[in-house]
């Protein structure tokens, strides 16, 4: 299974400055992370991206959503690596820092080998964007697993995650989508 999230720097809906938002997301621990770095800014949506991207896993693992960031205890191994803990279950994350986003890949061993693109759009339009996302997958996948892209077909579980078919058939394939802002990218096993 993998996961994946990112964050545009430049366009992150959230002010985490405001009263009470890191107080409400970040353990005690990941605040002290926060409030130590150099670049808090780039600390919090590190921390957050990671978040997100294991939790996606997490869903997909054991079907279950849930609002409580805390509940997700990150730990920063390097500048590029990390932990992710939920509960008895631990994530490994990769991430990506530039000056504009923060992409973040989370899987279930520390070793695992996977196709990912980050590309850039001008479109504000949630819907198109998405669609463009699930396009660019899609063309991917049919180009790599030599599938017939017109046969490809993403469709959403009761609880809303995505699961690839072909033809009518659901395919053994772990993936992921994100976007935010001006950035979009997907991941694969």
């Amino acid at each position: 299974m993998i996961g994946n999230d990112i964050v545009d720097l430049k366009y992150s809906a959230v002010n985490w400055k405001r009263p009470r938002f890191l107080a409400k997301v970040f353990t005690k621990e990941e605040q002290t992370l926060i409030f130590s770095s150099e670049n808090k800014h780039q600390t919090v949506w590190l921390l957050w991206s990671m978040k997100e991207a294991a939790y996606k896993i997490h869903v997909q693992q054991f079907g279950e959503r849930f609002f409580n960031p805390k509940r997700l205890v990150c730990e920063l191994i390097s500048e590029d690596r990390g932990l992710v803990r939920i509960d008895d279950n631990s994530y490994f994350t990769t991430s990506t820092v530039t000056e504009d986003y923060i992409h973040t890949i989370a899987t279930l061993s520390a070793s695992n080998t996977n196709m990912s693109s980050i590309f850039k759009s001008e479109i504000s339009s949630h819907h198109i964007q998405s669609n463009v996302l699930k396009t660019a997958l899609l063309t991917s996948i049919s180009t790599t697993k030599q599938l017939p892209f017109q046969d490809l077909k993403i469709k959403k579980t009761s609880i809303g995650v995505p699961e690839l078919f072909c033809d009518d058939s659901k395919l053994p394939l772990s993936f992921s989508l994100t976007h935010c802002g001006r950035f979009s990218g997907f991941v694969y096993q």
